[in-house]
């Protein structure tokens, strides 16, 4: 969209969107501006989707009901059922709470040795046409 002043010169006003969040990395502070540095675009996207993986039902006060409760499948046994279960979870969060992806697709192998799932979530972000991934392990601590 373009619009003229009065001085007849042209503004660009962008319709893009540009999404920011604060970074979860409190040690790293920003060196000029001594706060707390922000995620900004695809990064900012990557956190809210993996922060949304990771909560469990009831950890936000005032919102119960957000959360994927995947973390409850690490003491089920792994097989082909558990997974089907948490690609489920996982697409279920994604779709009801995180408007800002499309096209996800979820990736779950299980790691018997370290008694982990590895996850992985490829995705589209609405504002642009190239695919991002995470991949992340999904472990109990000992």
């Amino acid at each position: 969209m373009m619009l003229s002043d009065k001085n007849q010169s042209t503004l660009k006003i962008s319709n893009e969107k540009y999404y920011s969040d604060l970074s979860l990395y409190f040690s790293a502070v920003h060196p000029n501006l001594k706060d707390i540095p922000k995620t900004k675009d695809f990064e900012a996207v990557k956190q809210s989707v993996k922060n949304l993986i990771l909560t469990n039902f009831g950890e936000r006060p005032f919102q119960s009901n957000i959360g994927s409760g995947v973390t409850r499948y690490l003491f089920e046994p792994a097989d082909a059922f558990t997974i089907v279960s948490m690609k489920e979870d996982i697409m279920k969060v994604l779709k009801d709470y995180e408007p800002r992806v499309n096209g996800v697709e979820v990736s779950i192998s299980d790691d018997i040795d370290r008694n982990a799932f590895d996850i992985t979530i490829k995705y589209n972000v609405i504002f642009s046409p190239n695919r991002q991934e995470i991949n992340f392990a999904l472990e109990r601590l000992r």
